[in-house]
């Protein structure tokens, strides 16, 4: 495990990662809790969890952080794990985490952009660890991730393994993307109406054939790594969940299965809707005239106001990453450090427009349903970031400095994790 405040300087192993947490559990055993998750990988390897807490459960709000999900996007696991270590450090200590100043060099030619030091204050470490339950996931999907290790691909910006080992003796058929796989609106073609769908977009919302890097799978939850991901938001009964990816410098909030509306009767659940949703943004000139256009909903009552909420909170994430490049959010002057640091704030379900639609088996609606079938417990806000670039080497970020592309999106990892948690403190 790196010294504290240390940067990663190589992609770490999943076997370091593992040893990274096992270690921190050691280290500060009256913060922090190594849990296994109840699967093995589809390679029998162990995966561990972290809980992060002041205080025993009591009712707090969980926040719970994961990533590792695609095996070919390398800061978000490494990222996670300097995090959990940055608060146990920060809380033991009484020390501010202090990030240096950091001079990046966008690809494919400079000029560098230089960044000022950045620091998350101990007293806002100390309110977020009072104030909530953490849970850290750094690495859901081991075996991808070593696969790709070890097979570098010959395009590392933006190509190599994605989804998890899930055997076939085609090897072009291995593997199931996690983040298709999730029980929320699975099996798609039940779910819209394709002929709308495909009308406008080029591909579906999940993928049918196992050779496709969106290969939902063989059933809802089929993999292991993807019913760890349901086991572990069920079983803290998450509040707050934010799934870290790589790229686009993106905050993503739910829906990723339509676009948000407000009439109630338009669910995922209605039967009255099977296969008469379109997926098509609000105005599209594809939908018919006599058709009704569908948007999931999302209800914005009091007290939680569910809807605004997931947009100030996503708001708060990129602020506080604008702030840690030393950029104003509220001053619009451009500058390159706004330029090369802005992320942009939008529902899932447009991730991939124009070229693509709403998404299914995602593991952000996967949390954000769990409201909506169980109406007693507590409203749940979820979120995907993609973090990094492709000018930041795309999936495989260099961690050399320069150019410090890793270590620049591990201060804006921190920074918008840092955010949210203190949001749900």
């Amino acid at each position: 495990m790196p010294p504290p405040y240390a940067t990663p300087t190589v992609p770490q192993t999943p076997a370091q990662i593992e040893a990274a947490l096992a270690d921190l559990a050691a280290t500060f055993p009256a913060l922090c809790t190594l849990s296994e998750f109840p699967n093995l990988s589809v390679e029998d390897r162990k995966i561990h969890f972290l809980r992060i807490a002041d205080a025993p459960q009591n009712g707090r709000p969980a926040v719970v952080l994961t990533g590792g999900v695609h095996a070919r996007e390398y800061a978000p696991p490494d990222a996670l794990v300097h995090f959990a270590q940055n608060l146990l450090v920060s809380r033991t200590t009484g020390a501010d985490i202090v990030f240096p100043a950091l001079s990046c060099l966008p690809l494919p030619a400079g000029p560098a952009v230089d960044y000022p030091p950045f620091t998350i204050p101990a007293t806002q470490v100390e309110r977020i660890l009072n104030g909530v339950d953490l849970y850290v996931a750094p690495l859901i999907n081991p075996d991808g991730r070593l696969f790709d290790q070890l097979n570098p691909p010959t395009d590392p910006v933006k190509a190599g393994w994605r989804k998890n080992r899930r055997p076939h003796p085609d090897p072009a058929k291995m593997g199931v993307d996690i983040n298709r796989n999730h029980d929320i609106a699975w099996k798609f073609e039940d779910y819209y109406d394709m002929a709308i769908y495909l009308s406008f977009y080029r591909d579906g919302p999940a993928s049918t054939d196992s050779r496709q890097e969106t290969y939902r799978g063989p059933s809802a939850a089929s993999e292991p790594e993807t019913a760890n991901m349901q086991w572990l938001i069920d079983h803290t009964r998450a509040t707050y969940f934010v799934d870290v990816h790589q790229f686009g410098r993106k905050v993503l909030l739910c829906w990723g299965i339509e676009d948000n509306g407000s009439d109630p009767s338009m669910n995922f659940s209605s039967p009255a809707w099977t296969g008469k949703r379109d997926g098509l943004r609000p105005g599209s000139p594809a939908l018919p005239p006599d058709r009704l256009d569908y948007q999931e909903f999302v209800t914005n009552s009091p007290p939680h106001f569910v809807r605004n909420t997931l947009g100030t909170i996503a708001g708060e994430m990129r602020d506080a990453i604008l702030r840690s490049a030393g950029v104003d959010p509220t001053v619009t002057t451009a500058s390159p450090q706004r330029a090369h640091s802005t992320y942009a704030v939008g529902q899932s379900a447009s991730l991939y427009h124009p070229v693509g639609g709403p998404v299914t088996g995602t593991s952000d609606d996967y949390a954000f349903r769990r409201q909506f079938d169980d109406p007693t417990r507590a409203p749940v806000f979820a979120f995907t970031i993609e973090t990094g670039h492709e000018e930041e080497s795309g999936f495989h970020p260099d961690y050399g400095s320069p150019p410090g592309h890793y270590a620049k999106i591990e201060r804006e990892v921190h920074a918008a994790l840092a955010a949210l948690c203190n949001f749900a403190a």
